[in-house]
């Protein structure tokens, strides 16, 4: 697991103060049933939400040297620190599948605990200090599944990798559900599917599964039927970021060990796409250009600091700076110029997906530093049912859900101030002063 037991903890007890630090009284909820609004301002979220938290941290020569992994729920409204082993699996928790009638009270939850259905279960072992975790629905998170899979069929020669490498640009880069349908009609037509839920299996990342979709069409996306959970999401993401193959990553069950898959040209692909990703607007808010210089605020208004990552060049109108593109037939614009944010604001870069519905809001990706602080990076991975459904304090009366305002904010604000308290905390934690990390690149270079 952790190299550095010491820095574990530290991450441990940082991203449960993290969570900790969310101001849920802020957070207001428009109800279950989409487009029908509350009369008067939207009540304050009633529950805690289903969070869970993921950080993996690497020091500068990208060695894991921390992992951690954070959950919040009405089970433990506090937060629940995960206990890793050694091959980064929780041990006293017993994951679940959604169940969307149970979170609005339509079944009762607590018939949701150990005394759960085998066909509730998703992984773990009922025990009586093991908590019970309803998985939310990863959203579109589950893209960076069917990617890296896709691109492991390329290297097997089962897929030809001109035939996919458009669709895997648009269902990464500006999360294109039309063209992640046909990748997943494709492996329904190989018959592909099952192989890929039992690899993920065998490389002890079995809560990823995508079970059940629509064989022809590549449609039907069922909230109990795919499933992500952020420790295994955060180990898939690492084994696209490490680049020694020989590297033993983690062991599975029975012991044997995993090393990165892909090929160097697939990594590299993938990890480009997800450089590329469009939706800075969940644990980054950097499409809407915000950062702090001194004492002064810049960028759009009802928008909160996230991971100060850059925004990839490829979307910034070179007359505007503002972020434009179209996924689907659906153009966005997000209105604020981000040039200021990229030369005065952004630290890092953050390859990553997002994920939203009405219910469900996540972000995965890989962190890097740019800042000259050491050249460490993390990997994140945030799961909720935090979806637009969601919304802050100032939108609570509207009839309107803020994504469809101008500027589009999609996400209840408290998940990029999350995002920006984990890089604080992640800065604190693995940032080297100035002349140490030049004399590590020196030393390197030689």
């Amino acid at each position: 697991m952790a190299s550095n037991p010491s820095l574990h903890q530290q991450l441990e007890l940082g991203l449960k103060q993290a969570l900790a630090a969310i101001r849920w009284e802020r957070i207001h909820d428009f109800g279950p049933e989409e487009d029908r609004f509350p009369e008067g301002r939207a009540p304050v979220l009633a529950e805690r939400p289903n969070i869970d938290l993921a950080v993996l941290a690497f020091d500068h020569n990208d060695t894991l040297v921390a992992a951690a992994n954070v959950l919040v729920s009405r089970d433990a409204p506090r937060g629940f620190v995960v206990k890793i082993s050694d091959d980064l699996n929780a041990t006293n928790v017993v994951w679940q599948h959604w169940n969307q009638k149970r979170w609005d009270g339509e079944e009762h939850w607590e018939g949701g605990g150990a005394d759960a259905s085998a066909d509730q279960l998703l992984g773990g072992t009922p025990g009586r200090n093991n908590l019970p975790f309803m998985c939310p629905y990863p959203a579109s998170v589950f893209k960076l599944i069917v990617a890296e899979f896709v691109l492991h069929e390329v290297d097997q020669g089962a897929m030809d990798f001109d035939q996919v490498r458009s669709d895997l640009g648009a269902m990464i880069r500006v999360s294109s559900n039309e063209a992640t349908c046909r990748l997943l009609a494709t492996l329904q037509r190989q018959g592909s599917i099952e192989r890929m839920n039992q690899r993920l299996q065998q490389r002890g990342l079995g809560t990823l599964q995508i079970q059940d979709t629509e064989p022809e069409s590549g449609e039907r996306w069922q909230v109990d039927r795919i499933t992500m959970t952020g420790l295994h999401t955060a180990k898939l993401l690492w084994s696209l970021k490490n680049n020694t193959p020989s590297k033993v990553l983690w062991r599975n069950e029975d012991g044997t060990p995993i090393r990165s898959e892909l090929s160097k040209q697939s990594r590299r692909f993938l990890l480009l796409l997800l450089s590329e990703q469009a939706l800075n607007e969940a644990l980054s808010s950097s499409n809407f250009g915000a950062y702090r210089s001194g004492d002064k605020r810049y960028g759009a208004k009802n928008v909160k600091l996230g991971i100060p990552a850059a925004v990839p060049e490829c979307w910034i109108d070179a007359d505007t700076g503002m972020v434009r593109f179209e996924t689907d037939g659906t153009s966005l614009n997000y209105g604020i110029d981000v040039r200021p944010f990229n030369s005065n604001g952004a630290t890092c870069t953050f390859s990553h997906k997002t994920g939203l519905t009405y219910n469900f809001g996540a972000d995965a990706g890989i962190v890097e530093a740019t800042d000259g602080s050491g050249n460490y990076s993390y990997v994140v991975a945030m799961f909720s049912n935090l979806g637009y459904r969601y919304t802050d304090r100032q939108f609570a009366g509207q009839k309107s859900y803020p994504l469809y305002g101008e500027p589009s904010i999609a996400y209840t604000q408290e998940i990029p101030r999350l995002g920006n308290n984990i890089d604080q905390l992640m800065h604190q934690l693995l940032a080297k002063p100035q002349a140490t990390a030049e004399s590590d690149r020196a030393t390197t270079r030689l």
